[in-house]
């Protein structure tokens, strides 16, 4: 199947440079077949110095929409009960990444936590000095075995069935698919039926029109139904549409360094400089490291439970422990705002911004301490990743306002219950160095919104401009602050006075980055009650719709005003071809001395990742 995936993206390479004729998407019938070939590069430019290749990333997509029934027949010819209509819909995604064959010589020499490798070093210079080889921070530290693995994709997208029946106003859709709801831009509140693939660009694919986040959304097996109300009350166009998940759900995908989009830093638990299962609590494990810099050192393989961070929690994928549900209600009110109702009871992904927690540790008690050293003895690292089911209550609607402002506002705001967070008033077994206990909070997230077409003859006489802006929030509810180093300090009955002291998970103690107290450096993420940021884009219209320019930017202006100003020119050179240029910039206004720890990521995980982006597209 690899040989097969990189036959089909070289051939589809050779169809983006080779002329051919226009063709149109072919039909059989009532079988219709399309996709696409996209060839996406991306050069980093961390400074004014530095040119670094990290994607070649070949794509092909083959669609097949198969109408099998209309009119409550089969093949125009057999009589099927109960069925209306129903059609066939089947999206397969091949990908070669050519970057884990050519291996560019670049790594990342500064992790997120800065110089606070013992002795104030980055984690290159801490790298070297204890004699780590480079390959730990380069691609060709992988194997070959685990290249392959990260430069193939072979996936099923979609796969599924709509089926609409007679004399019933009832919708069904089956089968692997995502489901979107909600009315906001590429932050996630409303739209998390699906959880993210964060490995192949973390969550940049923006900007609209041209990208969008259906190529990273997971889609995952699922039945979803409409059922058509029509008017209730004084509400018109309603219906209630909900979903089930029996039991095909998995977390956000993430990845680490040195993949070239990874979250930056080494896996925190695995890496060999400062991996939680390389001694502390793993010290007494059968399992011995043999030789190189930890020779001697006992090291655990494993999280408890058959647990693994950020795939598989503490339940069997079944649908007895795995299942996720939504309803919402859909209508419109008679002065005009469309509007939704709903409700989701789904584990926690981790992908909307939060900093939460996503590894628990046992409770402090000599019982747990005694099974903390019978785990350690045995090679299991004595907590597991944490993935619980959090309750969402949410609404979302939109409103034109045609007569004042020529302008469409929108909203969307959901309240979370039960969301992960690290509390270091919570004492867990592991405390070589600490790891902090769970405390659940109830969070309330917003955001508010507009978009509008506006007339700007300077720049543009044939075609508007698209403005669309949109401000968001985050707020905890019940948080009590506090300075997580000083209360990390006191004693356990210090903890249970302080009551309560949320911190981030970015930056948790580690061995290596112990400084002259042995809690410093860390702790430097802090948990804010109130996060906010928002974001402004624009784009228009050119030569007939053939030049479409993007323009925008994001601002995270509670955390040191970090910002991603991005911009785009899609060319359709024909009807099938067409080029996309696009540069991101992340942009950290109060310099990089320090780090900088920020939920959505700019200032943190991007930070140094400015890119330019040329992808190629053959549509047919």
């Amino acid at each position: 199947m690899r040989r097969l995936v990189a036959a089909v993206v070289t051939f589809a390479v050779g169809l983006l440079l080779a002329p051919r004729c226009v063709d149109a998407t072919e039909k059989f019938g009532p079988i219709q077949l399309s996709g696409n070939l996209q060839s996406a590069n991306i050069v980093r430019t961390p400074d004014v110095e530095t040119y670094q290749f990290i994607m070649n990333r070949n794509t092909v997509h083959l669609r097949l929409d198969y109408d099998w029934l209309q009119s409550g027949k089969f093949y125009n010819k057999y009589d099927i009960p109960f069925i209306e209509k129903s059609s066939l819909a089947v999206l397969w995604r091949g990908v070669y990444d050519s970057v884990y064959d050519t291996t560019p010589g670049f790594s990342q020499k500064e992790d997120i936590h800065g110089r606070a490798y013992s002795g104030n070093l980055t984690l290159d210079q801490f790298r070297r000095q204890r004699g780590f080889p480079s390959s730990v921070l380069e691609l060709d530290g992988l194997t070959k075995d685990e290249r392959d693995a990260l430069k193939f994709e072979n996936a099923l997208r979609e796969f599924y069935t709509d089926i609409k029946f007679r004399n019933l106003p009832l919708t069904v859709r089956a089968g692997r698919q995502q489901i979107v709801w909600g009315e906001s831009d590429n932050f996630r509140m409303l739209d998390r039926v699906n959880t993210l693939d964060l490995t192949w660009h973390l969550a940049q694919e923006l900007p609209p029109p041209g990208y969008g986040w259906d190529e990273i959304r997971r889609p995952f097996w699922m039945f979803k139904f409409l059922y058509e109300l029509g008017d209730v009350w004084k509400l018109s166009q309603s219906f209630l549409e909900w979903y089930w998940n029996p039991g095909d759900w998995y977390p956000a995908k993430v990845a680490f360094l040195p993949r070239p989009w990874g979250f930056p830093s080494l896996n925190p638990l695995t890496n060999p400089i400062d991996g939680g299962f390389i001694g502390g609590p793993c010290g007494t494990s059968k399992f011995v490291i043999g030789s190189g810099p930890n020779a001697g050192l006992g090291r655990c393989v494993t999280l408890m439970n058959g647990t693994s961070l950020f795939k598989q929690g503490d339940y069997t994928r079944n649908p007895a422990e795995n299942s996720q549900e939504g309803i919402r209600y859909h209508g419109i009110a008679p002065f005009g705002v469309e509007f939704t109702l709903n409700y989701l009871h789904q584990r926690w992904g981790g992908d909307d911004g939060t900093d939460s927690a996503p590894i628990a540790g046992l409770p402090k008690n000599p019982a747990n301490v005694k099974l903390t050293n019978r785990l350690a003895r045995q090679g299991i690292f004595p907590a597991e990743y944490f993935a619980p089911y959090v309750n969402t209550f949410g609404t979302a609607g939109n409103y034109s306002d045609e007569t004042y402002t020529q302008t469409v506002f929108r909203y969307e705001t959901i309240y979370d219950m039960g969301v992960p967070f690290f509390d270091v008033t919570k004492e867990t077994t592991i405390d070589q160095p600490v790891l902090p206990g769970i405390r659940r909070k109830n969070m309330w997230k917003g955001m508010v919104g507009f978009d509008r077409p506006t007339w700007i003859k300077s720049i543009n006489k044939k075609s508007t401009i698209f403005f669309s802006g949109q401000f968001f929030w985050h707020y905890i509810v019940n948080y009590h602050g506090c300075e997580a180093e000083n209360v990390a300090q006191l004693s356990s009955a210090g903890k249970a006075r302080a009551g309560e002291c949320l911190v981030g998970g970015f930056d948790l103690p580690s061995i290596p980055r112990l400084g002259n107290s042995p809690l410093e450096p860390s702790y430097r993420d802090k948990v804010r009650e109130w996060e906010s940021l928002f974001s402004l884009a624009a784009f228009t219209f050119y030569r007939g719709g053939s030049i479409v320019p993007v323009a925008g930017i994001a601002v995270d202006w509670v955390n040191q005003f970090a910002m991603e100003p991005f911009w785009a020119v899609d060319y359709v050179i024909r009807d099938d071809f067409l080029i996309n240029l696009a540069q991101r910039y992340f942009v950290t206004p109060r310099g990089q001395s320090d780090p900088v720890f920020s939920p959505w990521g700019f200032g943190a995980i991007a930070r140094g990742r400015s890119e330019t982006e040329l992808r190629l597209t053959y549509q047919f």
